[in-house]
């Protein structure tokens, strides 16, 4: 009974007329022309918004835009989760895979975290700026705040790219006294990789602003219409 009782309601209102001017609405037996407009009566369900509520949309509209709506925390889209995991996988290579391998003087394999802890402190640097750049991702759920850091994060992600060309152009070479040979291993490559997909990405956090517009506003009418039935 009360799926059937909300069927004639749905029913009996689609079947109202109503002035477009005033917006008087009448019942189809009662009036087929508005008898202070003099205009014939249209359906109520085709007229189109009123200016009164187009005017509040807009208002509403400007007062919230699009990219400033909080997105929320599993939100991944727009570059979000693409960086997020570029900066994991960077902090991995900085800590797992080998980076150089040293036959001389003496057999060794070294990470890029056995080098920063060795003499080549400056490598901290790419690793720290990795943290801070997950911080970022992490903290800025608008699509405003997101663009906002663009310049930011790419700063931070190629800082492990200037490390390693750096790191190529001051290595260390063959002396008299010291016979020195080495090769770089893959995860220096990994890392240089990563840096500069990052800064890719992070180029284009937080996509293009989303095109949503306020409905247009219906013309203000300052005039009666006249009837053209006599």
């Amino acid at each position: 009974m009360p799926r059937a009782r909300a069927a004639t309601v749905v029913i009996a209102v689609s079947q109202l007329l109503a002035c477009p001017f005033c917006r008087e609405i009448f019942d189809p037996k009662d009036a087929e022309h508005c008898p202070d407009c003099d205009i014939p009566l249209e359906p109520l369900h085709q007229l189109p918004p009123s200016y009164e509520v187009v005017e509040a949309e807009a208002a509403r509209w400007e007062k919230n835009r699009p990219e400033h709506e909080r997105l929320g925390a599993g939100h991944f889209g727009r570059g979000r989760g693409v960086l997020l995991a570029i900066a994991l996988l960077s902090l991995l290579a900085f800590w797992l895979p080998p980076w150089v391998d040293v036959a001389s003087p003496n057999a060794i394999r070294r990470s890029g975290l056995s080098l920063a802890r060795g003499p080549l402190g400056f490598l901290w640097g790419g690793a720290c700026a990795w943290l801070v750049s997950i911080g970022l991702i992490l903290s800025r759920r608008t699509i405003a705040a997101m663009r906002g850091v663009r310049a930011i994060l790419m700063a931070l992600s190629a800082m492990t790219a200037s490390e390693i060309v750096v790191l190529l152009v001051m290595s260390p070479s063959a002396s008299r006294n010291v016979h020195v040979m080495y090769e770089w291993a893959w995860g220096l490559d990994v890392a240089l990789a990563l840096s500069v997909l990052g800064v890719v990405v992070a180029a284009r956090f937080g996509g293009a602003v989303p095109e949503v517009r306020p409905a247009p506003r219906p013309p203000v009418i300052t005039e009666r219409p006249t009837s053209t039935l006599h």
